[in-house]
């Protein structure tokens, strides 16, 4: 789970600020990783009743509150942290191109520091949460049913002429490729198909995140008056009947048969996650790079049901992830797990170098 953390948060880290965290050993990625955790815990639709109660918000012996005050406090000085030293690296001319660097070099974009931290915080929490989930949740579900991890092998060899060596290779450029060429996904139209089932099926963030109308709007018969709150039930769209045939059966195939089908985990419309083409290129790799990888096995002492209802570990919380878990990946091939391990070992102490002389 910590190595998901880390590839969510380099992901975000590199977009935001050019910059990552080098080693899971660093304080940063502890405290960020913490705070947001606590963060998303707070944000639970049903799990703080001060959100329905107002009152409860003012009694002293309210611990969210001042719990919350924490977080916010620690979390103010990381992202203050972030979005200074990469002010010194534009200073220095040692930046690299990101999105919060052009907006600090527009001349036109004067934003004050909390709207800089405001733009930080989507970065920054947006996948850390639910890429991190959704990949638990396919692991589970992957080394507890062979045939679907199976079926994902062999049409990856079939894509690929049975020549895996490029796949599998740390640092390849047909990582590269996927990322800037949109067309690679389709390469292995399985990988594809299970990547969206399984945005489906486990829907990690139940109720979209809240919305609020912007004038009256007429429903049904029903009026919704302007400022209300409004909940996309993402789950129930992604189990309706009526679009999807047997909802509650995890399928890939169905979107080989109908690749038009929509999957509503990123919201829909015009306001729906801006981040989801991002979102799944980065499922798709990893799920490529890891059935290609790995033979991934459960661990026999325990009895996981990895159900999207029945196998929540706390289903008030905002984000639906799953019990913890053990499961074993077994290399495919023993040399390339070595040459792979050799490598990290090199990134990794190089870039504790370069953090050190900077």
């Amino acid at each position: 789970m910590p190595m998901i953390q880390r590839l969510s948060l380099n992901l975000s880290l590199t977009l935001n600020w050019g910059d990552r965290i080098g080693s899971l050993d660093d304080h940063l990625f502890d405290e960020i990783t913490e705070c947001e955790e606590y963060i998303s815990r707070f944000r639970s639709t049903t799990g703080n009743l001060q959100d329905y109660i107002p009152i409860l918000r003012y009694l002293p012996f309210n611990k969210n509150s001042a719990k919350a005050a924490e977080m916010r406090a620690r979390r103010d000085v990381y992202l203050r942290r972030l979005n200074t030293e990469l002010q010194d690296r534009i200073n220095a001319g040692t930046d690299r191109p990101c999105i919060q660097g052009n907006v600090l070099k527009d001349p036109e974009a004067k934003l004050s520091e909390e709207e800089l931290i405001s733009i930080s915080l989507t970065m920054l929490s947006g996948g850390l949460d639910t890429i991190t989930t959704t990949l638990a949740w396919a692991v589970a579900i992957l080394s507890r049913r062979p045939d679907i991890q199976e079926k994902g092998w062999n049409e990856i060899k079939k894509a690929y002429g049975g020549d895996i060596s490029g796949i599998t290779f740390t640092g390849n450029s047909l990582m590269k490729e996927i990322w800037t060429n949109p067309g690679e996904e389709a390469r292995v139209p399985y990988i594809s198909a299970f990547t969206r089932e399984i945005l489906r099926y486990f829907t990690v963030l139940r109720l979209a995140l809240p919305r609020a109308t912007q004038r009256e709007v007429k429903y049904e018969g029903m009026s919704i008056p302007e400022g209300s709150t409004v909940f996309l039930n993402a789950w129930a769209c992604n189990m309706d009947p009526e679009v999807f045939e047997n909802p509650h059966e995890f399928a890939p195939e169905r979107f080989l048969a109908n690749p038009d089908l929509p999957i509503f985990t990123y919201g829909v419309g015009t306001r729906m996650c801006a981040g989801y083409v991002l979102g799944n290129r980065e499922l798709y790799i990893v799920f490529l790079r890891l059935i290609s990888s790995f033979q991934i096995l459960p661990d026999k002492n325990e009895n996981l049901d990895y159900d999207p209802v029945r196998g929540v570990f706390d289903p008030t919380s905002l984000v639906s992830y799953p019990k913890r878990f053990g499961s074993y990946f077994v290399a495919r091939d023993d040399n390339k797990l070595r040459e792979w391990l050799a490598k990290a070992t090199v990134d990794t102490h190089e870039s504790v170098k370069m953090k050190v002389k900077a």
